[in-house]
């Protein structure tokens, strides 16, 4: 797999593990998982920033 694979997969998982954080949010109403989905979208954006400024 080439770099840009590989980052595209780590986003997808990041993406991924908000959705089910989500999930469980609407399931318990418990903010902390709704807070856990937001970090888990900082990082996915955070690695999609990092990639523009390599190119």
């Amino acid at each position: 797999m080439n770099n840009k694979e590989t980052s595209i997969k780590k986003t997808d998982e990041l993406v991924n593990r908000a959705q089910l954080a989500i999930n469980d949010w609407q399931c318990s109403g418990d903010m902390d998982y709704l807070e856990k989905a937001v970090a888990y979208l900082c990082a996915a954006l955070k690695g999609e920033r990092l990639k523009e400024i390599e190119e």
